[in-house]
């Protein structure tokens, strides 16, 4: 399937129904995701036997990552490459190429995980009690074959991104999560906390059995060859080997951070998850499909010969656009961390003390909310230009300085400390990526950016405070549902105040938001 010609249709609105399909499937799935981490927490709360599964599952999701996500990324522009110049056969022998070597890696990374459990978890869970690292050593036996199932389906993502069917990703994003909390929630009863163990293993099973039956279904379906020639696998290989060294290295980051955490304590690793699960909450629904969406048009904007600025209007578009949308989101999460862990979690076998805890994650892990949308852009940028090397030097920064912040802060405000030590490498990281984007420099929408910036933090300052006043003062913690109503109204009269000083200081992107909002509820026949 060929995408529309870069002629006729700009890069940001080509994407508008791309991100409306996958923002569905993406939704329902972090709603069973957290649905999934609600019923958890009320069996266990933070618990040391949760570290242990959160230890071991760490490094397969890792490897999967790493195997899959610079490969995927650089797949792309080479599949669109290949289809155009050789044919629809061609590109899927070059699928089919990347897939078997993908999964061999995926298996001999599997066995090693298996024999070498303990010497791993003496590591990674270096923290841990002696009875709790046998735990999550026989937890990371079981869990192995998550990487090579998780680098086989983020392959097919690739594949069905660069065709532009986000149905087929939006189903087997859907699947996934849905998956594991059936099997979490169905075998609790009999084997406990395993349960969750093998969810983990059968949700990406079977979204890897969705995307293939979808790609039989499309005629699409990946031909296994071992080593092809005439298809571009030389192009793309010098274009994945920096990525994926990249994601190798930032896949560190989630090991480092749950082996810095066990040191800390019992629960703490359990607080990050609880805390960055109902971080991501909000934003997940919406930055996987903003950044599957957009890595497309802007590969077309990037080699668009009659628009050489259109790749960094449009790149500087989307990020002011993310800017005013998020900067008021990260203030209202962090200010509003106590009640939203209290309303989410507040049951069972999480008391108090957990939710204290938890609050302070939250807030730590709040930045990332905007990151998350802001990243996408500016890596989806990069890629287009096939600049893997920028990203390589990214990643290696991002893994040193997160490790020197997680033991600087980590040491001082303890699992908070390691929160937001993920948020300021990864904002820090994000200026550079703007930065090394010259086409924002040469375009003019770089000083765009930073006004924009600095208008929704001063616009966001007063309401903020507020907010984050009532939200830590404990005045609503036995209110129940009216504390939800009254808080949500807070916010929602925040969001009120920082919209109409956004307008008074000048704002065109609120001004657009709010005619798209009020064009939305219009009736058909008044919509201009």
């Amino acid at each position: 399937m060929r995408g529309p010609s870069p002629r006729s249709v700009s890069p940001l609105a080509s994407i508008a129904g791309a991100v409306g399909v996958l923002v569905g499937g993406t939704a329902i799935a972090q709603l069973l995701g957290i649905a999934r981490e609600l019923f958890v927490a009320s069996q266990v709360g933070l618990s040391p036997e949760l570290d242990a599964l959160l230890i071991a599952l760490a490094l397969p999701l890792t490897l999967a990552g790493a195997l899959s996500s610079g490969t995927g990324t650089a797949l792309v522009p080479a599949y669109a490459t290949t289809l155009e110049e050789r044919g629809p056969r061609a590109a899927r022998r070059l699928v089919g190429t990347v897939l078997v070597w993908v999964c061999l890696a995926g298996v001999i990374l599997t066995i090693a995980l298996i024999a070498f459990a303990d010497a791993i978890v003496a590591v990674t869970g270096l923290g841990l009690e002696p009875v709790n690292q046998r735990q999550a050593a026989g937890y990371l036996r079981l869990m192995a074959p998550a990487a090579l199932l998780g680098a086989a389906q983020g392959i097919l993502v690739a594949q069905s991104q660069a065709e532009e069917r986000f149905a087929s990703i939006a189903a087997s994003t859907f699947a996934h999560p849905l998956v594991t909390l059936v099997v979490t929630v169905g075998l609790w009863p009999a084997v406990g906390l395993d349960a969750l163990a093998i969810g983990y293993l059968a949700g990406p099973a079977v979204g890897l059995l969705v995307l293939l039956a979808a790609s039989l279904h499309a005629s699409t379906l990946p031909i296994p060859v071992l080593a092809p020639r005439g298809v571009g696998v030389r192009a793309l290989t010098r274009h994945a080997t920096p990525l994926t060294l990249s994601a190798g290295i930032l896949q560190l980051n989630v090991v480092a951070d749950r082996a810095i955490a066990s040191v800390i304590g019992p629960g703490a690793v359990s607080a990050l998850r609880y805390g960055e699960s109902l971080v991501r909450t909000p934003i997940g629904a919406i930055a996987p499909a903003w950044g599957a969406a957009i890595y497309p048009a802007l590969v077309r904007a990037s080699h668009d010969p009659t628009d050489r600025g259109g790749l960094g209007r449009s790149t500087g578009l989307a990020i002011r656009f993310a800017l005013v949308a998020f900067v008021p989101l990260v203030a209202l999460v962090a200010g509003l961390a106590p009640l939203g862990v209290e309303f989410a979690y507040g049951r069972g076998a999480f008391d108090a003390s957990d939710a204290q805890l938890t609050s302070t994650v939250v807030a730590g892990f709040a930045p990332l909310l905007l990151v998350l949308m802001v990243s996408p852009i500016l890596t989806s940028a990069h890629n287009a230009l096939r600049r893997g090397g920028v990203l390589l030097v990214t990643g290696a920064a991002n893994v040193v300085l997160n490790l020197l912040l997680n033991l600087a802060l980590g040491s001082v405000l303890g699992a908070a400390g390691i929160a937001l030590s993920s948020s300021i490498t990864s904002s820090l990281l994000v200026v550079f990526l703007a930065a090394r984007l010259h086409e924002l420099g040469s375009s003019g929408a770089a000083r765009a950016l930073w006004v924009t910036l600095a208008r929704s933090v001063a616009a966001m300052a007063l309401p903020a405070v507020a907010v984050t006043v009532i939200g830590w003062s404990g005045v609503t913690a036995d209110l129940g549902i009216p504390a939800v109503v009254a808080v949500v109204t807070l916010g929602a009269a925040a969001l009120i105040v920082y919209a109409g000083t956004m307008l008074l200081l000048g704002s065109s992107e609120v001004r657009l938001l709010v005619r798209a909002m009020l064009g939305r509820l219009a009736p058909r026949s008044t919509r201009g």
